[in-house]
């Protein structure tokens, strides 16, 4: 939980209201609700058989996600009445207008449900390339593309890979950087209250956007390497986290308000500012078994299987994706 405080400054961009001179008060932000769409961040797969140095690699892939939605829970949903929802009432402005008030009392349950959704894309694409430094040393771009209800979301790449191989075994040991994009809608809740009084000035907000983050990713690969073998095995484990930025309130929902929220503060006006919501912290283990064969000296067919596991997102519904995916290696 953030908490910010505020004593005579003239300007706030982040002000939800307009404050009365004198009287100190609070104002809590409240995650209702956050959507999400796109995909789940990947490790690429490298295969280490007769590495050599001062190479280039060029794999196109494609994958697909046989979960399309998956419901959790963030931190941060206001409490509900009896009734199991947000009650307020609706009153009129003298000027016709109607805002919504939280009398105090009723909304006094802890939220349990669910205010996460998550879509993936049902399928996708993606470039890698790979450049040798030298036998042992290899770094690597890439970028991904998916669509998700007619949204069109690109993920981009940049990694160090140290491999081996050892008779008949090779190993790589990847880490890097991933940029994915994200779209997203959340609804928050802002409940102003003066300290002196049990009931608060509600105002909803909803912000919709596109995200792109950056975040770490590793992965170990193992695979065969006998010449002798039509079909070699791979085994990889990997970890990849993605984020979202703040949800910060600057729409309102248009049957509440028609301004944005920029308002002067009071120079003797005392407002604490509590932000309860939680933040979208995705985290996965990833487990990638799969088997490749050779075309020919120069092209190489990789097919396999990604069982990703979150493991930072409460109560997710389908906590477990499972992702075929088929690759092709080319090193000219």
């Amino acid at each position: 939980m953030r908490i910010l405080r505020w004593s005579c400054i003239p300007v706030l961009p982040l002000v939800l209201f307009f404050f009365g001179c004198g009287e100190s008060r609070e104002v809590t932000l409240y995650l209702q609700d956050l959507k999400v769409k796109g995909p789940v961040s990947e490790p690429p797969v490298h295969i280490t058989k007769d590495p050599e140095a001062h190479s280039i690699q060029i794999t196109p892939r494609v994958w697909g996600i046989v979960r399309r939605v998956s419901t959790g829970a963030i931190d941060g949903h206001s409490p509900i009445s009896s009734t199991g929802v947000f009650r307020v009432d609706t009153l009129r402005n003298p000027d016709g207008g109607i805002y919504f008030r939280d009398p105090g009392g009723i909304n006094n349950i802890d939220f349990t449900g669910s205010n996460f959704t998550w879509s993936y894309p049902r399928s996708g694409g993606g470039l890698d390339i790979d450049l040798s430094l030298s036998e042992r040393w290899a770094i690597s771009f890439g970028a991904t593309y998916s669509l998700v209800d007619s949204k069109g979301l690109w993920g981009y790449r940049a990694g160090l890979g140290l491999r081996q191989q050892k008779g008949n075994l090779g190993y790589r040991l990847d880490v890097g950087w991933q940029w994915e994009s994200l779209a997203f809608e959340s609804r928050t809740l802002a409940a102003d209250r003066a300290l002196s009084q049990s009931s608060s000035t509600i105002v909803f907000y909803r912000d919709k956007g596109t995200s792109t983050t950056g975040n770490f990713y590793a992965s170990l690969t193992l695979n065969g390497a006998n010449p002798e073998w039509p079909v070699n095995p791979f085994i990889q484990i990997g970890f990849s986290r993605q984020t979202l930025q703040d949800y910060k309130p600057t729409g309102q929902q248009q049957e509440v308000w028609i301004v944005p929220p920029f308002f002067l503060i009071p120079a003797n006006q005392l407002v604490t500012v509590n932000d309860l919501r939680g933040k979208f912290e995705s985290t996965r283990i990833q487990v990638t078994p799969g088997a490749f064969f050779e075309l020919d000296p120069t092209f190489r067919l990789v097919v396999g299987a990604r069982l990703s596991i979150e493991t930072g997102i409460e109560d997710l519904s389908e906590p477990v994706l499972f992702t075929p995916f088929l690759q092709i290696d080319w090193i000219p």
